[in-house]
């Protein structure tokens, strides 16, 4: 395998905090530069959310061994003048900088993070220029907003579906986190090029918690960390809670995080479980800073993922389902995606029908009266999260299918 390469992984989202993409291209860069490989992440655009979620707002940085370089801002401009100097740098800068970069020391290739118009546009310009390798990492597959008037949101879908459908074609190769997504460039976007399925990265060191106590004594708690909104299943977590309670009055259930991009959602869940009479065994946290997530979930029993179907639980792989494993926690988990075809009920998680509340309901219960049941499942768990997630046991693998 070649080695000593440098690369630049250019992203348009946060890092190296502040959120999950965040996470994925930390331990992305980390898996790299562990088989001495020189990596610099490239970010055109400030990051987002800096009022409500820890990010790093230093314009040049290290975090370990990998480098990082604003730009343009550190954080996204707010009013509409900054957004859209933020834009036209982040299609120009970037092309401009790395150019000059390649003149110093050759580039051998560019890594770009999801397939928008704009990135992608700029990326095969550098690709061209300095003639080198593109390689994409696709990490989801975004629904159209149902809106028939132009919107934010239906203007960025707008870019990222372009991006995808008419220039990612020319790149060289791509990493992706499903099956639903290399099927979609083989069969839909007949791409005939290399792809890599890569679920996701993680250090599961960090959530390695020592000594921790229960969030509740003599309380079996269910726990969530997330983005709580209907695609992560929550009011259905919370309806399936709602008839376990009932039966199981020693419960209790921990809803981790809340909505960083818009008014938060937590009073609407709020209002369903005072509705169902459960408000009193139900704690909403909402956000907290990354570095305390590890100690909320191993205070749980039992964590939770009930997502609905869906393209976005067909097309991506959860990040929080590494953690939850890490913990050492048994899972209740819903049969989507790729999840049944890593997974085996009763082996490694509870594998439960999406959307349906008593099927939820009667996973957790299976762990409430089995204790050597979950034992089994987290160690199983474990062990295939650290052959497949560990970013450290990932690395050769991951650099093989860069070099290539």
């Amino acid at each position: 395998m070649a080695r000593d390469m440098k690369i630049a992984l250019i992203t348009y989202d946060n890092f190296p905090f502040g959120g999950a993409p965040a996470n994925l291209l930390r331990y992305f860069a980390l898996a790299v530069a562990r088989e001495n490989n020189e990596v610099e992440v490239i970010l055109p655009t400030g990051n987002y959310y800096g009022n409500k979620i820890d990010i790093n707002t230093k314009r040049n940085g290290n975090i370990e061994n990998i480098r990082y370089k604003h730009l343009c801002f550190k954080i996204h401009p707010k009013n509409l003048i900054g957004k859209f100097v933020d834009n036209i740098c982040s299609l120009i800068l970037p092309i401009f900088y790395l150019i000059q970069a390649n003149h110093k020391k050759k580039i051998d290739k560019i890594i770009l993070y999801n397939a928008n118009f704009f990135g992608v546009l700029a990326s095969l310009f550098i690709k061209i220029a300095i003639r080198t390798k593109l390689i994409i990492i696709i990490p989801e597959f975004y629904e159209k907003p149902k809106s028939r008037f132009i919107s934010l949101s239906l203007i960025r879908w707008y870019n990222f579906y372009f991006g995808l459908k008419y220039l990612s074609k020319y790149a060289s190769s791509f990493i992706v986190l499903s099956n639903f997504l290399r099927n979609y460039l083989v069969n839909t976007l007949k791409v005939n090029k290399p792809i890599l399925i890569l679920p996701n990265l993680m250090d599961p060191n960090n959530f390695n918690v020592t000594g921790n106590k229960p969030f509740i004594n003599n309380k079996i708690t269910i726990g969530y960390a997330g983005t709580p909104t209907r695609k992560d299943g929550v009011m259905d977590l919370i309806e399936s809670f709602g008839i376990l309670n009932k039966k199981n009055p020693d419960t209790h259930l921990l809803i981790i995080g809340d909505v960083i991009f818009s008014n938060s959602i937590l009073p609407q869940l709020k209002d369903r479980a005072m509705k169902l009479g459960i408000n009193e065994n139900i704690t909403f946290t909402g956000l907290v800073s990354f570095s305390k997530i590890p100690e909320l979930l191993n205070a749980c029993q039992i964590l939770a993922l009930t997502r609905p179907n869906g393209i976005s639980a067909e097309a991506g792989f959860p990040t929080k389902l590494g953690e939850y494993f890490a913990c050492r926690k048994p899972v209740v988990i819903t049969r989507v995606g790729d999840i049944p075809l890593y997974f085996k009920n009763g082996e490694h998680v509870i594998i439960v029908n999406p959307g349906d509340i008593n099927s939820i309901m009667n996973g957790f219960e299976k762990l409430i009266n089995d204790k050597g049941l979950s034992e089994r499942l987290c160690n199983n768990a474990y062990d295939w999260m650290d052959a497949n997630l560990n970013y450290k046991n990932m690395s050769k693998k991951l650099c093989e299918f860069i070099a290539k």
